[in-house]
């Protein structure tokens, strides 16, 4: 508005001068007629071709009586010109070595590209090798150079405009990102953090500052570019329908087992399976005796307190519960013995069951019915999760234009620098145990 202001007030006041001056009786602006003088040579002026022009400038300078100069460049021409992303060295500095890469003044460095590629990287490494392994590799490091450049962009558009009021406040966000991750991976150490940095080539400064421009570009973009993420309710509805089993619970059942395993009631330090038939024998037969105890314990106390006492398998301590389940187990002899809970009803437990490892009862306990979210408790959660995905989706075309854009000189010789540290093992470059330590930091 104010850039503007100046020109319209120059053409109101011309418009108005011209309205006085057209009204009449205002003898204050009109002057006396006075008859023009005539013109000193009415002989019209002859022009020349523009050929004939050009002929007697280049007679001219051959003889020497014009010296040809170079047309000046106005500053703000040369600073509009200048390409955003400086990667070759000015006249007297040193050439930039292959593993930095210099955007708009900011370095950046090898390590800061691989660190968030950890992950991946390490999986390429176990299961890739020769020219498999450099593809992948390639493939990766390319990706996100390409869109760490593109985010250096955002974040110098994105700084510039922030006031050292917002800037204090950023620090102290980063501040509290930082020590958040340190408490969660790290048990609260920032020396075992700054270790695990150093094991990855990286510095605090250096992670500190992904950070910053990580926060910087999230909210640049999100203003600029959430107003233009709009989900329909037939969208929505898709998405519910397609994703339905995430809002739908099947029916589940508890299961109860008390457990007498023939190797239970063998003499220690034997298998069941080693002994004699007669020795078998006798096993079976005290599992049969236990189990049979177990099962008139059951008609006058909880089938939690009797697993408690008399089973001898898993989850006995558990009440014998094995916890809800939603099709029988796969595993022998439990996938014969879970099956029968689904013609039970809710505290009904069966006679002993003879197996080939041992006896058991079965019992059913809670049972959970099947149930459904309803579309209209979940449109809202739907929403957001579209919406973050298509702003994703757009903040990710955004920077990848703004590299595309950029005149990288440089970029392949980064990018090799790169692959060849991670193929030829010399990244991580303190690899070890500091290295894996704690939960990856995001």
């Amino acid at each position: 508005m104010f850039g503007y202001s100046p020109f319209i007030m120059t053409r109101t006041g011309l418009v108005v001068l011209t309205l006085v001056a057209a009204l009449p009786g205002c003898a204050l602006l009109r002057r006396p007629h006075k008859p023009a003088p005539p013109p000193p040579d009415a002989a019209r002026p002859v022009l020349k071709h523009a050929s004939q022009l050009a002929a007697e400038r280049a007679e001219r300078i051959r003889s020497g009586k014009v010296v040809v100069t170079p047309t000046p460049t106005l500053k703000a021409e040369a600073r509009r010109s200048r390409p955003a992303v400086r990667l070759a060295p000015k006249p007297g500095e040193q050439s930039i070595r292959p593993d930095i890469l210099m955007v708009n003044d900011t370095v950046l460095t090898v390590p800061e590209v691989l660190y968030p590629l950890r992950g991946p990287l390490e999986e390429a490494r176990r299961t890739l090798r020769g020219p498999a392994l450099r593809r992948r590799v390639a493939e990766l490091v390319r990706e996100a150079v390409r869109s760490e450049i593109g985010r250096l962009l955002v974040y110098h558009k994105a700084i510039a405009a922030l006031g050292d009021p917002q800037k204090e406040m950023l620090k102290v966000f980063v501040d509290q990102e930082v020590e958040r991750r340190v408490t969660r991976d790290f048990g609260g150490s920032m020396a075992r953090f700054e270790q695990h940095l150093a094991a990855y080539g990286l510095t605090l400064e250096q992670y500190r500052a992904g950070i910053e421009r990580a926060m910087v570009v999230r909210d640049y973009t999100t203003e600029m570019l959430m107003p233009r993420v709009q989900v329909r309710r037939g969208e929505l509805l898709a998405a519910y329908q397609a994703h339905r089993d995430r809002y739908s619970t099947p029916q589940a059942r508890e299961l109860l087992l008390i457990a007498a395993p023939f190797d239970a009631f063998v003499p220690p330090g034997t298998r069941y399976s080693r002994l004699d038939p007669q020795a078998q024998a006798a096993a079976r037969l005290r599992a049969l005796k236990h189990i049979r105890r177990a099962y008139q314990a059951l008609k006058t106390r909880p089938f939690a307190e009797v697993a408690r006492e008399f089973s001898r398998g898993p989850h006995a301590a558990d009440g014998g519960s094995w916890g809800m389940i939603g099709k029988p187990l796969k595993k022998p002899p439990y996938d014969q013995l879970s099956r029968r809970i689904f013609q039970m009803q809710q505290g009904q437990y069966t006679e002993p069951i003879e197996t080939d490892v041992g006896y058991f009862i079965v019992g059913c306990g809670r049972i959970r019915p099947a149930r459904t979210v309803p579309f209209e408790q979940v449109q809202d959660e739907l929403a957001e999760q579209l919406k973050d995905e298509r702003f994703n989706r757009l903040a990710a075309r955004y920077i990848s234009r703004l590299a595309d854009r950029a005149a990288i000189s440089s970029l392949d010789t980064f990018i090799q620098a790169a692959v060849e540290a991670v193929v030829r093992g010399t990244w991580p470059p303190g690899a070890g145990a500091h290295a894996t330590a704690g939960a990856s930091p995001g």
